[in-house]
């Protein structure tokens, strides 16, 4: 009798738990319901009033890639975006409802964008990485994860001695400053995850935001900046190009201790080192833009080509001072000869 009680309990607790679910569902579906009955998403909050503040936080994935060639580099980031839609309220801070991302189509978005992007993706396994975060009193988060490529107009001068700042522009497209005013949450703090970000041939020294307006045809705009100051690292470079240079420069030395008589040795290692050192020139600038000025790599393989070169007209040098005297010694010989046999000849005249 006692199991039967306890079976009739909980088919009765299950009943009342799913009626409550299914009573909180329509409430949330109703409230949602209200809030765009007669939502315009083509104005923007307080349009006509002040201006709208937009407040912005940056979650930085991964440092992707970094091109000298193209002048670029790729990141992974997460964009947050903050603002308050008094239209959108329906309680108080505490109460909020986490949407999937298609529900930003039926409500007002910031046109926010990238000035120096490239090119951009939004990464969509296994849905599409954005969100919206209403909150009771009309705040709203609206997050999205993507890759995107960004100019960054290196100077390559100390190359590969260098160290870069590569920038995040972000700003509104069209909504000028008076209008929306894009910030930082949290000033330095509105930037994370950039500790936890390693690249195989930089290092991030340091990061740092700033506010600034830009002045376009149609307006103010306010742009957030977001700068990398990145350390190039130089081990790479040591093993793959000083190194080998300097051994090369070593090995056409090598020549001097080999007789000068041995004309095919001393030519073949001189001609072996000239064509490495322009073997690896050519490959250091494969991985570099065409640029017209002279980067500190270029002095040094210069330098290194030079002494190689060097020692391969030094063999010419002696060699053809060498025969030259050879001959010199050899014509003096022949004149005394003569000049021997005359006197001989006149000898036996008289």
């Amino acid at each position: 009798m006692s199991s039967i009680r306890i079976i009739i309990l909980l088919f009765c607790t299950c009943t009342d738990i799913w009626a409550l679910s299914n009573k909180n569902f329509q409430n949330v579906s109703s409230t949602l319901d209200k809030l765009l009955k007669n939502y315009d998403i083509r104005l923007r909050p307080k349009f006509g009033a002040e201006t709208l503040n937009v407040s912005m936080e940056v979650v930085l994935a991964s440092f992707d890639a970094i091109s000298e060639v193209n002048m670029d580099y790729t990141i992974t980031i997460y964009l947050n975006q903050y603002w308050n839609d008094e239209r959108l309220v329906f309680g108080n801070r505490r109460d909020y409802l986490t949407l999937m991302g298609d529900f930003a189509e039926k409500i007002w978005l910031p046109d926010t964008f990238l000035a120096n992007d490239k090119f951009s993706f939004l990464h969509d396994v296994t849905e599409k990485n954005k969100m919206i975060k209403i909150y009771g009193n009309g705040d709203v988060i609206y997050g999205m994860r993507f890759t995107t490529t960004l100019a960054c107009m290196m100077d390559l001068h100390n190359y590969p001695l260098d160290s870069q700042n590569c920038t995040v522009e972000i700003e509104s497209y069209g909504y000028t400053n008076k209008e929306v005013n894009i910030c930082w949450k949290n000033s330095q703090d509105s930037v994370r995850g950039v500790d936890k970000v390693n690249l195989p041939q930089f290092q991030i020294i340091n990061y740092k935001t700033s506010t600034y307006l830009e002045q376009q045809a149609t307006g103010h705009y306010t742009r957030l900046s977001l700068s990398f100051l990145l350390q190039r690292h130089i081990g790479y470079f040591i093993f793959q190009t000083y190194l080998p240079s300097t051994l090369i420069v070593m090995l056409s030395w090598v020549s001097f201790w080999i007789n000068h008589e041995a004309t095919s040795a001393r030519v073949s290692l001189g001609i072996t080192t000239v064509l490495t050192m322009t073997t690896i020139s050519t490959g250091v600038r494969a991985t570099l833009p065409r640029i017209s000025y002279v980067k500190a790599i270029d002095i040094y393989l210069v330098t290194c080509f030079v002494f190689v070169f060097a020692a391969l007209l030094e063999y010419a040098a002696v060699n053809y001072s060498y025969w030259s005297q050879r001959a010199k010694k050899r014509k003096r010989l022949n004149q005394a000869i003569d000049r021997n046999i005359v006197i001989f000849i006149l000898k036996i005249f008289e």
